[in-house]
């Protein structure tokens, strides 16, 4: 197991992992929150959970096609490791799986029904993830600067800028963003094209903040 080029950073994919876990620790409150809410506002909290799991579902994806199968030829020595990482992605594809299937008829009735069903589906969602990127973290993503090449890391990343739907590009890098230090949004923002970042500066930035607010408001939060 050697990378010869120049070492790595996998601190990106740390920040990415930051993200989903807020983001799963406030989805079960989310739901709660708008029991009361309009139609308008259960729909606004309807589409951040399906695009929270749909991005976690096309981050596992890419870490399944383009992240372990190399660990696995280049670092054999941890195959059970490896193993592991892959069952943990198959346990939460099926929980992301039930949460989906809660939501659609849950946004469709504003609400009214299957709310602490979804709620409790997401809060083992978000323990699940928890705990698997606490081990990714801990133990696999160490092992990555000495298996892996700095253009075949950079794929996996771009790989996952290119699954997020247009429309939804810099509600998501926003999400990721959030709480970011300034060398961490360089990371990030290395893994769009030109294009987009000048747009997220010009105005999606401000966009993506008027979107926070109106999520705030739909779950009772000031």
């Amino acid at each position: 197991m050697e990378n010869q080029g120049k070492p790595i950073t996998t601190h990106d994919m740390v920040v990415v992992h930051r993200m989903f876990r807020r983001e799963f620790r406030e989805a079960a409150g989310r739901v709660r929150g708008v029991r009361h809410g309009s139609r308008a506002q259960v729909r606004l909290v309807a589409d951040r959970l399906a695009l929270l799991l749909d991005t976690l579902h096309r981050h596992h994806e890419g870490e399944d096609r383009l992240l372990w199968p190399k660990l696995a030829e280049r670092a054999p020595g941890y195959g059970e490791l490896w193993k592991r990482m892959q069952d943990q992605h198959a346990d939460l594809s099926a929980r992301l799986g039930r949460a989906d299937a809660l939501l659609g008829p849950w946004a469709a009735a504003g609400a009214a029904i299957h709310g602490e069903e979804l709620a409790a589906v997401l809060e083992q969602v978000s323990r699940a993830v928890e705990e698997h990127f606490d081990q990714e973290e801990r133990e696999a993503l160490p092992l990555v600067p000495e298996a892996v090449s700095q253009a075949e890391w950079d794929e996996i990343g771009d790989a996952a800028s290119a699954a997020v739907p247009k429309s939804k590009l810099f509600t998501v890098l926003g999400m990721i963003l959030k709480e970011a230090d300034p060398g961490e949004q360089i990371l990030i923002m290395a893994h769009l094209p030109l294009p987009p970042r000048v747009i997220w500066r010009a105005v999606g930035e401000r966009n993506y903040r008027r979107l926070e607010q109106r999520l705030a408001e739909a779950v009772g939060q000031r």
